[in-house]
């Protein structure tokens, strides 16, 4: 189940500027309604079908891993323009990206009822991020990432995809100091 906080990040500002009626069209056939509040939750089905769409709607030129990539960025940069987003941000920085990141599975946790992080720290500035999340492309999660770490202000922010299994995936993050 993803909670409708999800699909609030999701359609932020960002994302939502740019939806089109054939878009909105999808999305409603699957559910989804961006003229009335978010359910509760919806099925991780009607979430990754949300995605797909969004990302082949917004970004058509792209491969599909390219587009979830961009989605994935521009959710974060959505989300930063949210409440929550310009309330929660300016903390995670001054508690530091380090610090960050080990609240990711609570962070993770808070947009569905399936998400468990394994963290793993590498060195000072790169850690192994494993997510069990085989519903949607992992270029998701790595844009998302990617654009998080991006607003912690860490600098030269990398995020790559090390390995999958039949439940999940690894994404190395790394940064400069």
């Amino acid at each position: 189940m993803v909670f409708g906080s999800g699909f609030e990040s999701l359609f932020a500002k960002e994302i939502r500027a740019k939806v089109t009626p054939a878009l909105d069209q999808e999305l409603q056939g699957l559910g989804v309604r961006l003229d009335k509040p978010f359910q509760a939750g919806y099925p991780i089905e009607i979430w990754a079908a949300a995605v797909a769409a969004v990302a082949k709607h917004l970004y058509p030129e792209d491969s599909t891993p390219d587009a979830y990539l961009k989605l994935g960025r521009s959710t974060i940069v959505g989300f930063c323009e949210t409440l929550v987003g310009r309330a929660l941000f300016p903390l995670l920085r001054l508690i530091g990206p380090v610090r960050a990141l080990d609240r990711a599975a609570r962070n993770y946790a808070a947009t569905n009822n399936y998400t468990k992080v394994t963290l793993t720290r590498i060195g000072p500035t790169a850690f192994d991020f494993y997510l069990n999340e085989k519903h949607t492309l992992p270029e998701y999660d790595m844009g998302v990432l990617e654009e998080a770490l991006r607003q912690l202000h860490v600098a030269d922010p990398k995020v790559t995809l090390r390995s999958q299994d039949p439940e999940g995936f690894t994404m190395r993050l790394e940064w400069t100091s």
